[in-house]
């Protein structure tokens, strides 16, 4: 099913069942008011004020509603819930629903949102500029802004979300504006404000109602964010994290939303790379990443290496076989770190990390660049990566790298 067609099915799920597909977006707005699931029932409520079509209902006074909705004894939030469902089905046409991957950062004022947004616009789009001055940089976010990225062979739009309570309060009073048809959140937690902690999480759960209400089903990266390398060797850090992240499981788990959670820290950019590529795959076909795994085992097998990935130019992780989930971090930091001397230089990288030896080299395949990894106990891997990799993995390849 195309994109397009996921996107107005999402739309037909808030209407009844005998109402024709629309094929045409900004048709919606000229259907009936009763189209909409559960309203025909209070069609004194809705003619007293007058309300006959979609656009109708999406444009009434909110307040004067409510006071009506008294009368009738209807509940305030049925009224919110009416008004907000016209308003996604009257700016249908405006939604581009198969143009980009939308993915929203949120939390609190201060978290860190908007150092993460500049950490992968610097990286992402190329952007030299030292990234120590873009920390100085950093203002507050006021309301919502946008940035295009291109990740892989995957268009995303990353809004980032002020989170100072003045906008908080817009963004949950208009979902439709900026939490319909989103792919992913990027949830970002200060741990080093615990005074915070439970109006961070209280925020998080009046999101996650609202996704439910919207019929959104989008993936959660939940960061416990300034996690800063200072801090790791403090207990008390931990043990926040130990016990937030158990609530968000919970918040999260009883929502059946699909999540992961991670630590980072700007200080420590490859934290912020790493979530947001395992987040990127999230978008791709899981079978394609089983069959790239595979072959890359076998491959593993017949080189005779400990650990080996393939990273695309743009940092994304493709493929990977790996002893644990530990090691598979460090070779992914490692190859990152080293990118642009791959990429731009063509310069092979080896050298001794602890008791391992890492080597990454640049690989051309269907006309599209790679980066193949390895982590390996001894410089033996230099020579092991240069055999030649299955030509099976090209088709696969092709699905997912730029």
């Amino acid at each position: 099913m195309s994109e397009q067609k996921k996107f107005i099915k999402k739309l037909m799920s808030f209407l009844k069942k005998d109402i024709d597909i629309m094929e045409n977006l900004t048709e919606f707005k000229s259907l009936s008011v009763d189209s909409i699931k559960g309203l025909e029932q209070y069609k004194d409520f809705l003619d007293q004020l007058n309300i006959k079509s979609i656009k109708n209902l999406a444009d009434i006074n909110i307040e004067k509603a409510k006071e009506y909705a008294v009368e009738y004894d209807i509940d305030s939030i049925k009224i919110d819930e009416w008004h907000t469902i016209a308003k996604i089905l009257v700016r249908a046409g405006k939604y581009k629903g198969e143009v980009a991957r939308k993915i929203i950062l949120l939390g609190l004022d201060n978290a860190g949102k908007t150092a993460i947004t500049k950490t992968l616009t610097v990286k992402y789009k190329g952007n030299l500029q030292a990234f120590g001055q873009l920390l100085q940089d950093l203002l507050p976010t006021k309301g919502a802004v946008q940035d295009q990225l291109h990740v892989s062979n995957i268009n995303i739009t990353l809004w980032d979300l002020g989170g100072q309570k003045l906008y908080r309060k817009i963004y949950l009073r208009e979902p439709e504006r900026f939490f319909f048809d989103t792919s992913a959140v990027i949830y970002v937690i200060d741990i080093q404000d615990e005074e915070r902690f439970d109006e961070a999480l209280d925020y998080m759960e009046r999101i996650v109602k609202l996704f439910h209400f919207l019929k959104e089903h989008p993936y959660f990266l939940v960061l416990m964010h300034k996690y800063d390398p200072e801090l790791e060797l403090k207990p008390r850090y931990k043990i926040f994290i130990q016990d937030l992240s158990k609530r968000v499981s919970k918040i999260l788990t009883d929502a059946n939303i699909e999540f992961n959670i991670e630590n980072s820290s700007v200080y420590k950019d490859i934290t912020v790379f790493n979530s947001f590529s395992d987040l990127v795959r999230q978008f791709a076909n899981i079978d394609v990443f089983k069959a790239i795994n595979t072959i890359l085992l076998t491959h593993k097998k017949e080189i005779d290496a400990d650990n080996i990935m393939l990273v695309d130019k743009s940092g994304i992780k493709v493929g990977e076989s790996v002893k644990n989930e530990d090691v598979g971090k460090l070779l992914y930091g490692l190859t990152v770190t080293n990118l642009e001397e791959l990429i731009f230089k063509g310069l092979d990288q080896v050298f001794q990390v602890n008791s391992m030896f890492f080597c990454a080299t640049s690989l051309p395949l269907v006309e599209k660049l790679v980066i193949l990894a390895g982590l390996h106990s001894n410089a033996s891997i230099k020579d092991k990566l240069k055999l030649p990799l299955s030509r099976d993995l090209e088709p696969w390849l092709n699905n997912l790298v730029e």
